[in-house]
């Protein structure tokens, strides 16, 4: 028993070496942290004041990876993000068009239907020099291929497509303003004590 206890101490200790080198104890929150919450939180605010119109997954998603580091790779990173889900949106149409005309399409011929659209739409992100697109174009392709009724029209999945445009710009432009906007003000400060300590020399 003793040498059970004598083992499983070590075992508990090496876990603890690893564990310590693992964590960094000296990590704060930063400013990224912040404006992420921050840009998520916005968007909760505005699905909450649009009664649920606005598909908060979708916005806050958006807004989660569109923020980044630097302003300029946010900015880039929505516009990315936006044109992936054009391109996305009109494939997913295209793909709901088909499976209202396509015989055995919702008895499972979309299971070839679908990926040829993520094929073509691939193809198209990658000619256009849009790698960055080629995810979240794929995922508005499944999202709309998957949630619009085929017994409906054509219509509805335009109408479908052009809310999840309009829920992912809510989360990109949430995430651009949040981004830029802490960092103009910071510098309009800046040099608005640059001007009084001119002015007081």
């Amino acid at each position: 028993m003793l040498i059970i206890m004598k083992h499983l101490f070590k075992k508990i200790d090496i876990l603890s070496s690893v564990v310590d080198t693992r964590l960094d104890t000296q990590y704060r929150i930063g400013m990224r942290v912040v404006k992420t919450v921050a840009s998520m939180t916005l968007c909760l605010l505005i699905s909450l004041l649009s009664g649920g119109s606005v598909s908060l997954s979708i916005s806050a998603v958006s807004a989660l990876v569109t923020l980044r580091a630097t302003q300029g790779e946010t900015v880039r990173t929505g516009v990315f993000r936006v044109l992936g889900t054009i391109i996305g949106g009109i494939l997913g149409t295209l793909t709901v068009m088909i499976g209202l005309y396509l015989p055995y399409y919702s008895d499972g011929l979309y299971v070839i239907v679908i990926p040829l659209m993520f094929l073509l739409d691939l193809y198209l992100c990658n000619l256009l020099k849009m790698q960055d697109s080629c995810q979240i174009s794929c995922v508005v392709i499944i999202i709309v291929a998957a949630r619009v009724d085929l017994a409906t029209t054509v219509g509805s999945a335009f109408i479908f497509t052009l809310l999840r445009i309009r829920d992912t710009l809510i989360g990109v432009v949430a995430a651009t303003v949040l981004n830029i906007l802490p960092y103009n003000i910071a510098e309009f400060l800046r040099i608005e004590r640059r001007k009084r300590s001119d002015e007081n020399c």
